[in-house]
């Protein structure tokens, strides 16, 4: 069960019942999530850094994407680059910026987690095929930027 727990909650009330599972099925990747990245002997916000690095990033747009300020930031990617997981490299147009890279050893850092996420889907292991294709598609349409006109 989620730790968050809504208190205005009426039984048939259907948006409140889509929100308490949405929480369940989020605590339950949370915790898997915690699992992976404490397998690589991480901390959850070192796995969360590494896991959103698809590209080089500046690490004000990391401190801003992760709800957190330039200087945890600054001590997150100090840990992972003692660990050669991450480096920082300049900017190709401003020498003064740095980016975050991942090096060959956090990609196979992170495709462990990821590895690993994928093989402990239990919360979706009651789904079959044509279920997790629907799921997919209606989590798609519920992530999908809404146009106000």
């Amino acid at each position: 069960m989620s730790l968050i727990k809504l208190s205005r909650a009426r039984a048939g009330d259907l948006d409140h019942e889509i929100l308490e599972l949405l929480l369940v099925l989020v605590d339950a990747f949370k915790d898997r999530f915690e699992d992976a990245v404490g397998a690589a002997d991480l901390v959850l916000a070192q796995g969360h850094l590494l896991m959103s690095l698809d590209e080089p990033t500046q690490m004000s747009e990391l401190a801003r994407n992760m709800g957190f300020d330039a200087s945890h930031i600054t001590s997150i990617v100090d840990k992972l680059e003692d660990r050669n997981l991450v480096e920082r490299r300049p900017d190709a147009n401003d020498r003064r910026v740095k980016r975050i890279v991942l090096t060959p050893a956090g990609q196979k850092v992170r495709d462990q987690i990821e590895d690993q996420l994928l093989a402990t889907m239990v919360p979706l292991g009651g789904l079959d095929h044509g279920q997790r294709v629907q799921l997919r598609d209606l989590l798609i349409a519920a992530t999908s930027p809404v146009t106000v006109e």
